[in-house]
């Protein structure tokens, strides 16, 4: 089989179920173990790199408000590698390319499978989705189960813990709430959320956010790499209304790797929940994150 894959995370689901030859074409953000052996197909007409947060939201919504998809999507090389199967997102045409930015010309060139979790659980159902489509589902129904032990795992070390209120960030400048799975995450972990499960994460004022009273704070914007979340992170040790929050003042602030844990919903979004946990109740949760999926911010 030749898999075009237009979603970084499922991308990475494809690689867990054992698919690393077969996927022929990712995006720019895609996971790519092997540089240069796979075509990009699809690529970014913003550079995040190169702009503040505060700038790409403006980039972002001025694409939406004409009218336009911020991707350069390649047509013609997706037909020149001859797919079997392409992989879309429904949920979000800011975190990648949906169908309605390309109208019928994908499902012209191979048959199209469209993927989007909104909860926790719809996450592992689209592992066995992708499992199925792909002839993989016993590869696929191994790694559900492997990802709903550590998940279990997780639920015993904070059971009977008072649950933290938690602000999860998925943007510092505006600030946006979490959204999707990543409540679940946090109720996961042993804490309960400010946003809303199942829903698009959305703008929040701070002193909504401030009324709520968060415990601990994670700062994850979409798709950064945990050195860019750390840098923006720190701007919220300036804002007022985070200075008056009970995460302030007990030092309990930090940045993740959103990019690699939380943004998407591949296999690794599990790690998310074990880094989530060692910041929610660290008295309880030690030496299960990942070194490197978070970083906790100075109290000044």
């Amino acid at each position: 089989m030749r898999i075009v894959s237009l979603v970084p995370s499922a991308t990475e689901t494809l690689y867990a179920l054992g698919l690393e030859d077969e996927v022929v074409g990712i995006t720019y953000a895609c996971p790519d173990p092997e540089p240069g052996r796979r075509a990009v197909v699809v690529r970014s007409k913003i550079d995040p790199d190169s702009m503040t947060e505060a700038e790409i939201d403006a980039a972002v919504r001025s694409f939406s408000e004409r009218g336009e998809n911020p991707y350069e999507v390649d047509l013609r090389l997706i037909e020149q590698l001859n797919p079997d199967l392409i992989v879309v997102q429904r949920l979000c045409n800011v975190c990648a390319v949906t169908p309605d930015a390309l109208g019928d010309r994908l499902h012209a060139i191979a048959r199209v499978v469209e993927v989007g979790p909104e909860r926790l659980e719809d996450v592992l159902k689209e592992y066995l989705r992708l499992g199925e489509v792909t002839g993989r589902l016993r590869e696929a129904r191994e790694l559900v189960e492997r990802v709903e032990l550590r998940l279990q795992n997780v639920r015993e070390l904070v059971s009977g813990l008072r649950r933290r209120r938690t602000l999860f960030l998925e943007w510092v400048d505006p600030p946006f709430c979490s959204g999707h799975w990543v409540p679940d995450m946090i109720e996961v972990a042993g804490g309960v959320d400010f946003g809303d499960p199942g829903r698009p994460s959305k703008r929040i004022r701070g002193e909504d956010a401030a009324a709520y009273g968060p415990e601990v704070i994670v700062v994850g914007p979409c798709g950064f790499r945990l050195e860019r979340s750390y840098r923006d992170a720190l701007q919220l040790l300036e804002s007022g209304w985070v200075r008056s929050t009970p995460a302030f003042s007990t030092g309990t602030i930090y940045a993740v790797d959103a990019k690699a844990r939380f943004s998407g919903h591949g296999p690794s979004i599990v790690e998310g929940v074990e880094a989530l946990a060692e910041m929610i109740h660290p008295e309880a949760v030690r030496d299960l994150a990942p070194e490197g999926s978070y970083r906790r911010l100075p109290r000044s």
